[in-house]
């Protein structure tokens, strides 16, 4: 079982002889949703998973854009979510599906280019339909189907390092998520995201022109190989939305942004 930042960062502090310093490191920590591949091959319709075919109402159609088919990436049931994240800000039933466009995820657009779409469907695991991907979707961006877990957890904020830990603060960082040796699965909802280039969430308001607002971080998705899931140069991408958009439900608004390391 991979190991909770907490063990890692006592891990970590221990074998630098810092284990002093623990509290206050961990004290910096902030909530997340950590997002696991299941092992079991069959997913149940209607679970969160990545992959595969979405299953969507019989009054959703597979999403397009400019006359082109969406691949898809991933899907929420929120009932799900909600169990082991009684404070999500997202609905506490439907489903959420995530969709990228194909020369984004194939040729690994600048962030200024990038889009997605994210769609919430108010619908019951009974009302669901595996919907076929269309005929002309590359097989590159064809992911196979995983079911997932979620876990809360806790993740770094992005801030500065402390000024009394400045030191050690950027081994401390690269000690703990290792991103250029990462097999990959750091798949994350919540929380701040794990910036890869710069900031995620300015990109997002370059991107949008929404410079005021507090974003969230709706899924995070790592490049995987047994997702089959390469983005860019081994990067990430990122869907996320303003507070505002989420609270009211404008998941049309979401913004997706790719990052290398």
């Amino acid at each position: 079982m991979r190991k909770t930042m907490e063990e890692k960062v006592r891990e970590v502090l221990a074998e630098q002889g810092l284990s002093e310093m623990e509290e206050e490191v961990i004290g910096t920590l902030v909530p997340c949703v950590m997002i696991r591949l299941r092992e079991e091959e069959t997913v149940p319709r209607g679970s969160s998973k990545f992959g595969g075919v979405p299953d969507l109402p019989s009054d959703l159609s597979y999403p397009f854009s400019e006359g082109k088919p969406l691949p898809f990436i991933a899907q929420y049931n929120l009932a799900q979510l909600r169990e082991v994240d009684p404070m999500s800000p997202l609905p506490d039933r439907g489903m959420l599906y995530f969709f990228a466009t194909v020369d984004d995820l194939l040729w690994g657009a600048p962030s200024d280019r990038m889009s997605g779409k994210v769609i919430y469907a108010d619908a019951e695991r009974e009302e669901l339909v595996p919907a076929p991907l269309p005929e002309d979707l590359p097989r590159e961006v064809r992911y196979p189907e995983r079911g997932i877990d979620f876990r809360l957890e806790k993740s770094f904020p992005n801030v500065d390092a402390p000024e009394d830990m400045e030191e050690i603060w950027f081994d401390l960082m690269d000690r703990l998520y290792d991103l250029e040796g990462r097999e990959g699965g750091y798949h994350q909802a919540f929380g701040p995201p794990l910036e890869l280039e710069s900031d995620v969430f300015e990109a997002c308001r370059e991107q949008t022109g929404k410079k005021e607002a507090d974003w969230v971080l709706l899924l995070q998705v790592d490049s995987d190989e047994e997702l089959d899931m390469v983005f860019g140069n081994r990067g990430m991408i990122y869907f996320c939305i303003t507070r505002n958009d989420l609270l009211k439900g404008n998941f049309d608004e979401a913004c997706l942004v790719l990052q290398n390391p």
